[in-house]
C-alpha cells in the first residue's frame, strides 16, 4: 500500500465505513436538534458543540492545505460556543460536517505522494508537518469524538 492508500483508507474508516469502531458519520446519524444539543452536566460539550468543533478544524485544515496557516489562538477563541437551534440548524450542521470531511477525501485522492510527503502549514508560529501526518491526525480526532458522542447518546438513551 502507498501512503496514499493508508490516508484514504484511514479517512474512511474513522468517517464512514464501520469496522472495529463506529465512524463518525454513524456517530451522527439520525439525531435530532434537541438530542444535539443536550449536555449530561451544564459544563459538559452537546454533541452539537462537538461537531462545530471538528467542523472548525476541519476547516483549519483545509485552510493550511491552502497555504494559510491558520491561527491557532483565534481558532481556539472561536471553539465551543454553545449550539442550539430548530431541526434545519442541526441538519445544516450535520451537512456541514459530511461537505468538510469529502472535501478533504476528494484532495487526498487527488493528490500525489510527493505532496502527502511534504510539508503542510500546521499553524501560524508552529512547526510544520507533513501533509499525511497532519490529516491521519485529523481523522484520529474525528475518531475520538465519535467515542465521545455515542457515549453521550448512551447517556440519553438514543
Amino acid at each position: 500500500m502507498t501512503i496514499k492508500d493508508v490516508l484514504v483508507r484511514h479517512l474512511q474508516d474513522t468517517f464512514e465505513v464501520e469496522t472495529w469502531q463506529p465512524p463518525l458519520s454513524d456517530a451522527v446519524k439520525d439525531l435530532t436538534a434537541k438530542q444535539a444539543a443536550w449536555k449530561p452536566a451544564p459544563e459538559r460539550h452537546s454533541i452539537w458543540q462537538i461537531v462545530r468543533h471538528i467542523i472548525l478544524w476541519k476547516q483549519g485544515v483545509l485552510e493550511a492545505w491552502d497555504g494559510h496557516a491558520p491561527d491557532m489562538p483565534a481558532m481556539e477563541r472561536a471553539d465551543w460556543g454553545e449550539a442550539s437551534g430548530d431541526e434545519a440548524a442541526w441538519q445544516t450542521d450535520v451537512r456541514r460536517l459530511h461537505d468538510v470531511t469529502a472535501k478533504i477525501k476528494q484532495r487526498v485522492e487527488a493528490s500525489d505522494e510527493a505532496f502527502l510527503a511534504g510539508k503542510m502549514p500546521s499553524y501560524q508560529g508552529v512547526r510544520d508537518q507533513t501533509a499525511v501526518l497532519r490529516l491521519m491526525a485529523m481523522a484520529t480526532h474525528d475518531i475520538y469524538h465519535a467515542g465521545q458522542i455515542r457515549y453521550i447518546r448512551a447517556l440519553q438513551g438514543v
